[in-house]
């Protein structure tokens, strides 16, 4: 008896996982998720091929890769609002505050896995609501 009471009170503790998939399997779009799915999505999706990718570019800077890296300090309160306005701001017309290897690590590893995670094709002159770099920076002087 203690056994199914102890099975019981962590299943509510836990909690069931928000679908993200249609009862025929199909994968919701992230847009079409609400917030506890979008939670779960990262959780289960974003953060396990995220994290390597950053630690693996600077494993002293990303050491505690989480939800703060992208979103900042407000996901602490539940908040995970993008473009992330502290994150560097960006301006296309001169990069030149940015190392190179950093704009390569972003344009051939980060960009190309977060559109795919997000079944989304890269930003371009082709695709304009791709997934780009203001997905999560701000332009400077915005």
């Amino acid at each position: 008896m203690r056994s199914l009471v102890a099975i019981l009170v962590f299943t509510a503790a836990c909690g069931a996982k928000p679908a993200l998939t249609t009862p025929t399997g199909e994968a919701i779009p992230f847009d079409k998720l609400d917030h506890d799915q979008r939670i779960e999505f990262m959780k289960q999706k974003v953060v396990p091929q995220m994290k390597p990718i950053f630690q693996m570019h600077d494993s002293k800077k990303f050491a505690e890769f989480g939800c703060t890296t992208c979103h900042g300090e407000q996901a602490k309160d539940g908040h995970f609002d993008m473009p992330n306005a502290k994150l560097p701001k960006l301006n296309f017309n001169d990069m030149s505050k940015f190392k190179k290897e950093d704009i390569d690590w972003m344009k051939e590893q980060v960009l190309p896995t977060m559109a795919r995670i997000l079944d989304q094709p890269v930003h371009s002159q082709e695709n304009p609501k791709g997934f780009g770099c203001l997905e999560c920076h701000t332009q400077e002087g915005q």
